[in-house]
């Protein structure tokens, strides 16, 4: 096996080399060379299992074509077959000076995909009598398979064990005897492993065959039955190392193991080669053949000729009286051309890997981009999963994990949208999403109420990425936390910064205007909702925050009081907008104020008959009770009271109880917790059909869970302020008592009837 063994494979590049350096490199392996010669002749000679005697069947232990390590040894193990890495040829000879024997050898091997390869090989032995037709023919016809273990093998076999087989075609005529040309058959099975392929320790290969698993049967004598050709365990070994300089081959052979051929099963026969490479496209040989020739060769090869790739030839040499099994044969000589030629198995599989590493991947990432943009957030985390997984050198593979972590986010499944964005930061070391990565998992612990870990993150992003986007978005959600922490100075100067064409703009002015509220500046803040109502939304969240402003300016303008200016802000609100009951009540309230009482009952009715399930409800019922009581119309006053302060009530005890069952985050208990635990586990491992099978059955307990998590999601939104709301509820309800006592003690002629004056309405409690 040469070392050059494709194009442009060649690590001695002279053009590169230091030249004197190189002259000392040559003369000390030249100096080297009879000693390694030597001491191999000497390990040769040791040598005391025995040698082969000549078979005409023995084609098996023919070691002058090739030995384990070759392309072409299928005959040998047909597991060595699968080192082939392009369409190899191969022909050889062997002959005596003589010209008393000789046999002839072809093979060739054809590479399939990574993992398969296919080998047919011919052996050719024959001669005629003179003055006869009767002819000896002795033809061996092999065709060969090997495969290499997959990856998904475990990694100490994947790409490294080889598995081969050999189906035999046996044809031999006798001279004519036995009624003229026999045909047998039979088949081999091998193993190759490939233990390490390195720079340090070079390159090591260990084959274990049985031979002839299947025999082939000839007949030798008349009358005899037939001979079966030898089972046989062969063990071998190959070693290219000491800079592809050195190359070491090995065989032992147990000849007939089951007694079934013309052995005894007690012969192990060796033989042993080294090969040294003066230059990587010239060496010398010395091995020991397995019928007992000690034997000297050469070997050259060239590359890139028009014709083949690569050409490889070996000569070798010996003499019959060198062999303890001298058959008088006298000088033997052996000749074999290799030739390469075609595309490598890299080569060919370029396009399937441009489709696998190219436009497979480009398709998954466009279908999981439409399952996200379609909000199927679950199913697109398993799919940026699969290309996490599968395609790892895909060139948005950083992205597809960026996405699936926001995908496991929207699925409420923080822990493992932390578990991605912590992983990315690991493998994906120059990756332009970094920032992002950090951001992701800043908002996860803002989200969770874990600021000192955000404010870290913050300070990462701020001093590590300070021109990336991930910072705009980074300092709104630390202006957040500020705020969280009633630090509105503190928001105010983090927030400032955030430039009107950064998308959280409209969202940090809001937060900028409730903080300037809070510290009595009125003046900033309605400014600062001024900025959000000015925006032109593109999605429902921006036009929701700027509805808000609008109710914001509404309450800051019913406060001074501008009532006209304040009802045109509560009108600018949308019907869609979450808000829309405040910006009726304040719509009410301030045509109350005005003494407009047939335009604030229509607001006030507006509430209960659109938004039903508002907070509001009884708060409308009030304004309602006081329109009537103002108008004088007092058993419809009563009536509205009454709803007020049981409708208040009812919302009171609403709250309560709300509060009390979610007192437990469901996110935090251990059934959620392992739901995210094997949903980031599923989302890491390659979509075979057991882990798309285990995706769907996750997903009816996901369902059910992450609904119970939506639910506490929608509460705690407004637990913030549920404690003004109760307050709020309490009022009313509080108010609604009292004025209707009022209008009883009117109805009965105990109190002094009026109509409503200015003072009256003035000193009604608006919150």
């Amino acid at each position: 096996m040469n070392p050059a063994r494709q194009a442009n494979d060649n690590p001695h590049n002279p053009d590169k080399a230091d030249k004197g350096v190189d002259a000392l490199n040559y003369r000390y392996r030249i100096a080297l060379l009879p000693i390694l010669l030597l001491a191999c002749a000497h390990i040769c000679s040791a040598v005391s299992f025995g040698t082969l005697p000549y078979e005409a069947y023995g084609y098996q232990q023919n070691d002058w074509f090739a030995t384990y390590g070759d392309n072409e040894a299928a005959y040998v193990n047909p597991a060595s077959i699968s080192e082939a890495d392009q369409i190899e040829a191969s022909v050889a000879a062997f002959q005596t000076l003589s010209g008393k024997a000789g046999e002839n050898f072809v093979t060739g091997v054809l590479p399939l995909g990574y993992n398969h390869t296919l080998g047919v090989t011919f052996f050719q032995n024959g001669s005629d009598i003179d003055n006869s037709s009767a002819s000896y023919l002795q033809n061996v016809y092999i065709l060969s398979y090997a495969m290499r273990m997959p990856t998904t093998f475990p990694s100490g076999l994947s790409d490294k064990l080889t598995v081969g087989v050999n189906g035999t075609v046996f044809q031999y005529n006798d001279f004519d005897a036995f009624g003229g040309t026999q045909y047998s058959y039979g088949a081999d099975v091998g193993l190759s492993y490939n233990p390490f392929t390195t720079t340090q320790y070079g390159k090591l290969l260990l084959g274990l065959s049985l031979q002839n698993l299947l025999q082939p049967s000839v007949k030798n004598e008349p009358g005899d039955p037939s001979v079966s050709i030898p089972r046989n365990v062969n063990a071998s070994l190959y070693w290219l190392g000491w800079d592809k300089r050195l190359e070491v081959a090995a065989s032992a052979s147990v000849i007939d193991i089951t007694h079934q051929g013309s052995g005894t099963g007690d012969v192990i026969v060796p033989s042993g080669g080294v090969t040294y490479y003066v230059e990587p496209w010239a060496g010398l040989k010395l091995k020991y053949t397995k019928d007992g020739y000690p034997v000297v060769g050469a070997t050259a090869n060239v590359e890139n000729l028009p014709l083949f790739r690569y050409l490889q030839l070996d000569v070798d040499l010996s003499d019959d009286v060198l062999s303890d099994n001298n058959q008088g044969r006298g000088f033997l000589w052996n000749f074999r051309a290799v030739a390469r030629f075609g595309p490598t198995r890299e080569e060919s599989l370029g396009d399937a890997r441009y489709q696998r590493l190219k436009l497979e991947p480009e398709q998954a990432y466009r279908d999981a981009m439409r399952m996200y943009l379609a909000r199927q957030f679950l199913s697109a985390a398993y799919a940026f999963g699969k290309i996490t997984s599968k395609y790892p050198s895909f060139h948005l593979v950083d992205q597809a994990a960026y996405y699936k972590g926001k995908a496991f986010e929207n699925s409420n499944l923080n822990q493992a949208a932390r578990g991605v964005y912590e992983d990315a930061l690991r493998q994906y070391t120059d990756s332009d999403l970094r920032p992002k990565f950090l951001y992701q998992l800043m908002d996860i612990d803002y989200k969770e109420g874990k600021f000192d870990e955000a404010s870290r993150l913050y300070e990462q992003i701020v001093n590590l990425y300070p021109e990336s986007d991930a910072k705009g978005d980074a300092d709104y959600v630390m202006g957040q936390i500020k705020y969280s922490k009633e630090d509105y100075n503190g928001a105010i100067a983090v927030m400032t910064a955030i430039p009107a064409s950064s998308a959280n703009y409209p969202y940090a002015r809001y937060t900028m205007g409730v903080s300037y509220a809070s510290l009595g500046n009125m003046t900033a803040a309605e400014a600062a909702f001024l900025d959000v109502t000015e925006i032109k939304p593109t999605n429902a969240s921006e036009q929701e925050i700027k509805d808000v402003a609008f109710v914001k300016l509404g309450d800051i303008n019913f406060g001074k009081p501008q009532l006209k200016q304040a009802a045109e802000y509560y009108s600018a609100v949308s019907a869609n907008s979450s808000k829309y009951d405040e910006a009726l009540l304040g719509l009410a309230w301030a045509f109350l104020k005005e003494k407009n009482y047939k335009s604030a009952s229509e607001y006030a009715q507006a509430i209960i008959l659109k938004t039903p399930g508002s907070l509001l409800v009884p708060e409308a019922h009030l304004l309602l009770g006081y329109c009537a009581y103002f108008t004088q119309s007092y058993d419809p006053a009563i009536a509205e009271f009454d709803k007020a302060a049981d409708a208040g009530a009812a919302k009171v005890a609403s709250l309560q109880a709300q509060k009390s069952a979610w007192e437990v985050n469901p996110m935090t208990t251990p059934d959620f917790l392992a739901i995210e635990d094997e949903a980031l586990e599923l989302s890491n491992q390659l979509p075979t059909d057991r882990v798309l099978a285990k995706q769907e059955e996750l997903r009816p307990q996901f369902d059910a869970l992450n609904a119970k998590v939506e639910q506490y999601l929608e509460f705690e939104q407004d637990a913030g302020s549920y404690d003004r709301i109760l307050q709020d509820e309490n009022r009313v309800i509080k108010d609604a008592k009292f004025t209707r006592a009022t209008v009883v003690d009117l109805k009965s002629g105990s109190g002094q009837k009026h109509n409503p004056s200015q003072q009256d309405l003035k000193d009604l409690d608006v919150q």
